[in-house]
């Protein structure tokens, strides 16, 4: 058997080839699938993983995938572009992508582990910087599905997606060369847990890309939501500043390599769209002053951390 990164890896993710929801239960899983096997097959597909995530060909299937894609709604990274169909989702996912690259971390020829992917925007954008392996965990369905679709039409053999979350993948015999974890530090009950154990996953000499929703300093260590709302979204337990952030570095013994300045999120990076056309960041901000979110708290700022062991 050919190994996709380790032996364990190519166990858990190849159950997930042929159906990419195994066993896993949503009253639309049958939507979706049907969705997916009507996809048409491209000829000629030329694939852009590096100015965008696009596919071009020679067809007349513009209307049929435009309108199974739809079914597939919301999509919120992005954007992809598929011949004629572009599909313009909620987030601007290359603004944040264009942040990380300003660190020049090389991702040429490295394994990578893709913590909550959503529906692989960012591990396809991995993969046109010439990433050998990446294997994406995202425990949502209809991401899985968005991401299953897309890749249809790249045609990638190099990423495999598991609907997992990180605490449940049970791998015991593999490392990677990077670990991504963006968007995910404030979510956490335990944020020092979740560091530990993407660190137990990392190579000797492997770097951790960190990604999360930063503090102002007057906070202290972190900003604690009340009933774990911030910005209109649910499950928000801590909001860290960077001195907060840090701090778990040195508690944790990890170097920081690398740093991002902390960016104010807007509302041309995230907004609905025809393809996400719910509430979205226009609802989490008060209507009256938009420094300060739904519930009084400073509107999100985001910052990028490059991190490693301490040797």
């Amino acid at each position: 058997m050919s190994r996709f990164i380790s032996e364990e890896v190519e166990i858990l993710s190849h159950q997930y080839i042929d159906n990419p929801f195994g066993n896993k239960k949503d009253k639309r899983v049958d939507d979706w699938l049907q969705v997916l096997n009507e996809l048409p097959e491209l000829i000629d597909a030329k694939v852009d993983l590096i100015d965008e995530v696009s596919v071009d060909y020679v067809s007349n299937h513009k209307g049929q995938i435009e309108e199974l894609l739809l079914q597939l709604m919301p999509w919120r990274k992005g954007p992809f572009r598929i011949n004629d169909t572009y599909i313009d989702s909620e987030w601007d996912s290359g603004k944040k992508w264009e942040r990380f690259q300003q660190l020049n971390i090389d991702l040429k020829d490295k394994s990578i582990l893709d913590v909550g992917s959503g529906n692989g925007y960012y591990a396809f954008k991995m993969l046109g910087m010439g990433a050998d392996k990446i294997l994406c965990l995202e425990p949502n369905l209809m991401h899985v599905s968005q991401f299953s679709a897309i890749n249809h039409f790249i045609g990638s053999d190099n990423i495999r997606m598991v609907p997992e979350r990180l605490e449940h993948l049970g791998l015991a015999n593999t490392n990677f060369d990077l670990i991504f974890s963006m968007g995910l530090l404030y979510h956490q009950r335990n944020p020092e847990e979740h560091l530990l154990e993407l660190i137990r996953l990392l190579s000797k000499k492997g770097q951790l890309i960190l990604e999360t929703i930063i503090a102002p300093e007057e906070y202290g260590i972190a900003l604690e939501p009340d009933e774990g709302r911030y910005a209109a979204m649910p499950n928000v337990h801590y909001v860290h500043s960077d001195y907060g952030c840090k701090s778990i570095f040195d508690e944790l013994d990890l170097k920081l390599i690398a740093e991002t300045d902390s960016v104010l999120t807007d509302q041309e990076e995230q907004r609905k769209t025809k393809w996400m056309p719910f509430k979205s960041f226009e609802s989490a901000l008060n209507e009256e002053n938009k420094s300060i979110t739904v519930e009084g708290y400073p509107a999100p700022q985001r910052k990028f951390y490059i991190l490693e062991r301490s040797l």
